[in-house]
């Protein structure tokens, strides 16, 4: 093992899609006093600025570091990717490395970042994937197990794509399955007590921080917020504590103990309720378009339409307005029944729509057209017309809880699942699928998708978020994960309650044993006709030429054999019977003629992957005898021969055509495995079109922060400058404020009747502008030109009409001791005697 460094322990943090979220998370939960340093594989666009480092250093105190060039490893520092690299471990040292990779694999390589780890850091690493697509990182788990370091995966449940962290587990080499949250608070725990983690596995059932809130809210809305996603319930929990004026969490929690109507507004705030007219017009219009083509296919039956989480209703009457005028565009004649179901949690939301009356400002994204034929306008409000109000029915629906629709044509569920976790978007893509009838139409937001209802949806409109339900496919309930099980556990459940090692071995050896016994001379075939397994000794059976390269197939055995075997193994897979070829001449050791016998068989370790069992049985018959027999009858002989030529020549037609079938066969392959490669490089774009929206989504969230916090400023502000007009409205002295330029800021009420002052643009004059009451009055200029070179108080008295009055001259500064400008204040002075 190479020099270390000062750092006890090297930490390697692999993501890709979804990994931005599950990162923010574990970096704020990170402790900052563990003597380790952390290494990302953020897998990221090579063709984009990546600003993964400005987004973390904002969740953590630890330092954050961009590796650009060779950088000694740090405790307590998290060092970050830039793109078209992969980042290495050697020598104490973090070093950018050009990608080795395959052009479609994801960059930068979280296997190649955890291999050096393990070999550097041995036993003092540790590795750690979070939420993605792919399989990077699996393989560099098992090199840290094998160098005797600790392996960490996120939990399903909490990663917006499982996939990553899931072929970790499946590779046996996990040591904990977390959520970022736990990885971070319970680092400390993990390291101490390296391989003792009975205690850490209880972790996952604990109650996560707002399990109290949930309580209450659930006790009084029968909503479940337990599976939003965990930033943006904190981030509205936070909100709604500043606005009411609580930095104490538990006490905002004794709060809604006894207020429910802080507990109703945190509901209503939770629920997201934004919605407006034709959201995303290009969407709307990829929607029209199906719309039309899709009614004029249906016939004269009702449409029905279900718009879950409708808010105020602007979406359902969006679709209403479009449904209106396809129905004319179809040549419907009003008769053809439209149902529009829009339900929501928010009953006062729900009111809103049911009367349909929006402010005049709702219009700006309505088409004309639309607005003059669907809308009233009035009072500076607009009032859907009645014929369209009857076309859509508003009711309370819980999406997550309540039993669906049914025979839906359309569901239109926009910028909702963004919110979800993916345990909670599976359970509710299982609900709308079940609804939709087959052919129908899922309309989602611009940043959402199918995700693991993929095989059951087809893309609808190129580039749109517009889908159809497929005609073809199976209602599979496992495969859904209806209820919110995810089927990866359910496997998973079930490895653990029949076993692996040594029973898995068994079966292996019984196998053997009985496919031995049954074909002491042959071999395992699959419905592809390769040779998986061979038993005893069939050499004297095949033919090894140069034509046989890669794998083994039937076509390895001598021609007679390899057009039987071609055609017996189908047959007896179709019929799901044994099936029995005929004798045919062939000279060998002990024999003079074969023939084979197939078996079907379904291995249970191999799903519906379907095997055929030959056996090459030999014989050896006399040849008198055989002589013999067919000298008996000449006639028959002559015709034997005539039948025997016929089927060679059938035997050799069938022999071309498998020939022909075998080669486009494998032309089709080649094609599918090119497809296969396209597919992967389109899906390593679109994880990195993903990491880059989850980027910008994040930056502009930090932008809406920064926003919020400048209107607080700003009002502060304003608040300051009316305080400032009154105390100078008030004030019974002459006072005058000058910058260092000694132009008048701002004077006091008397100041201005005094010296006759008036307003030019930013101020009220240039003090060698003023006019002075007499002459007996000092010169204002050259007294503070020398308060501003001395930057001292001076005080200057004089006497006017008998009375003795004083000049005070101030400077006044900033921070760092900047001046700012001087203070000039016109006092009586009192004599040593009145005092």
């Amino acid at each position: 093992m190479s020099d270390t460094g000062n750092v006890q322990t090297v930490v390697g943090i692999a993501a890709s899609a979804g990994g931005l979220e599950a990162i923010s998370l574990l970096a704020q939960h990170l402790p900052t006093d563990l003597n380790c340093a952390y290494i990302l594989a953020q897998h990221m666009s090579p063709h984009h600025d990546s600003v993964l480092p400005t987004l973390i250093s904002r969740e953590t105190r630890l330092a954050v570091k961009a590796v650009q060039d060779a950088l000694p490893i740090e405790p307590n520092t998290i060092y970050v990717p830039v793109p078209k690299t992969d980042l290495v471990v050697e020598d104490g040292m973090v070093h950018p490395r050009t990608p080795s990779g395959l052009p479609a694999e994801p960059k930068p390589s979280a296997d190649r970042l955890f291999r050096s780890i393990a070999e550097s850091y041995g036993e003092h690493s540790v590795g750690i994937v979070l939420s993605g697509t792919g399989s990077d990182g699996s393989y560099g788990v098992q090199a840290i197990r094998e160098a005797g370091g600790i392996t960490i995966a996120q939990d399903s449940s909490s990663a917006k794509y499982d996939t990553m962290p899931t072929s970790a587990v499946e590779t046996g080499a996990v040591d904990l399955i977390l959520s970022p949250r736990q990885i971070g608070e319970h680092l400390k725990t993990i390291l101490a007590h390296p391989r003792d983690f009975s205690e850490l596995q209880a972790l996952v059932e604990q109650p996560t921080e707002y399990d109290d809130l949930f309580h209450m809210l659930q006790a009084r809305t029968k909503v479940n917020f337990r599976h939003y996603k965990e930033t943006t319930v904190s981030r509205r929990i936070q909100r709604r504590m500043i606005a009411i004026g609580f930095d104490d969490y538990g006490q905002y929690v004794s709060f809604c103990r006894t207020n429910v109507e802080e507990l109703d507004a945190l509901f209503r705030d939770l629920l997201i309720s934004v919605t407006r007219f034709f959201r995303d017009p290009e969407q709307f219009d990829a929607l029209r378009r199906e719309l039309g083509r899709y009614l004029s296919e249906v016939g004269n039956r009702p449409i029905r339409v279900w718009v879950p989480g409708c808010a105020s209703g602007e979406e359902a009457y969006s679709i209403a307005f479009l449904l209106a005028d396809a129905l004319k565009l179809t040549g419907g004649d009003g008769e053809l029944g439209v149902q529009i179901f829009a339900t929501d949690l928010d009953a006062a939301a729900l009111a809103r729509g049911r009367a349909g009356v929006y402010p005049a400002s709702a219009s700006a994204g309505i088409p004309e057209s639309m607005l003059r034929r669907y809308f009233t306008l009035g009072d500076n409000l607009l009032r859907v017309r009645p014929e369209i109000q009857k076309m859509v029915r508003f009711s309370q629906h819980n999406v997550f809880q309540d039993p669906p629709f049914s025979d839906i044509d359309l569901v239109s569920f926009r910028n909702t699942l963004i919110y979800f976790e993916s345990s909670l978007q599976e359970k509710v893509m299982s609900r709308i699928l079940y609804a939709l009838r087959p052919g129908g139409l899922l309309f989602l937001g611009t940043s959402e998708n199918v995700g693991e209802m993929g095989p059951f949806f087809e893309q609808a409109a190129d580039r749109m978020q517009l889908f159809a339900k497929r005609t073809n496919s199976a209602f599979d309930h496992k495969t859904m994960a209806r209820f919110g099980v995810p089927p990866r556990r359910q496997k998973r459940d079930t490895r653990k309650e029949y076993g692996q090692g040594e029973s898995s071995s068994n079966k292996e050896e019984m196998f053997e044993v009985l496919a031995s016994s049954v074909a002491p001379i042959g071999f395992l075939a699959n419905d592809q006709k390769d040779l998986v397994r061979i038993f005893g000794d069939i050499s004297a059976f095949t033919k090894v030429t140069d034509a046989v390269r890669g794998r083994l197939t039937t076509n390895t055995l001598k021609e007679e054999l390899a057009s039987e075997a071609a055609s017996l193994i189908p047959l007896c897979l179709k019929y799901n019977r044994a099936r029995d070829g005929l004798w045919r001449e062939m000279l060998g050791q002990g024999f003079n003629r074969v023939r084979l016998r197939c078996y079907p068989m379904t291995l249970p370790s191999q799903g519906k992957t379907r095997y055929v069992l030959v056996s090459i049985e030999t014989d050896l018959l006399e040849i008198s005898a055989d002589r013999q027999s067919h000298g008996d009858n000449k006639e028959n002989s002559g015709y034997l021969t005539y039948v025997e030529n016929e089927l060679a020549d059938a035997r050799e037609a069938l022999q071309i055509t498998m020939e022909e079938l075998q080669t486009s066969n494998e032309e089709l392959q080649s094609t599918n495995e090119e497809l296969q490669s396209t597919n992967e490089e389109l899906q390593s774009t679109n994880e990195e079109l993903e990491t880059s929206n989850e980027e910008l989504q994040s930056t502009n969230e930090e932008l809406i922060t920064v926003n919020e916090e400048l209107l607080i400023n700003t009002d502060e502000l304003n608040k300051l400058v009316v305080e400032q007009i009154a105390i100078l409205e008030a004030l019974p002295l002459p006072m005058l404020v000058l910058d260092q330029m000694l132009n008048i800021k701002s004077a006091s009420k008397r100041a201005i009747e005094i010296f006759g002052l008036s307003e030019r643009v930013a101020h009220l004059g240039h003090i060698s502008q003023v006019k002075l009451p007499n002459a007996e009055f000092p010169r204002l200029i050259d007294n503070c030109s020398e308060v501003l070179k001395r930057r001292e108080t001076g005080k200057v008295r004089f006497t006017v009409d008998n009375q003795e009055m004083s000049l005070v001259i101030a400077p006044y500064f900033v921070q760092d001791n900047e001046l700012m400008g001087l203070t000039v204040v016109l006092e009586r002075a009192w004599s040593t005697e009145s005092a």
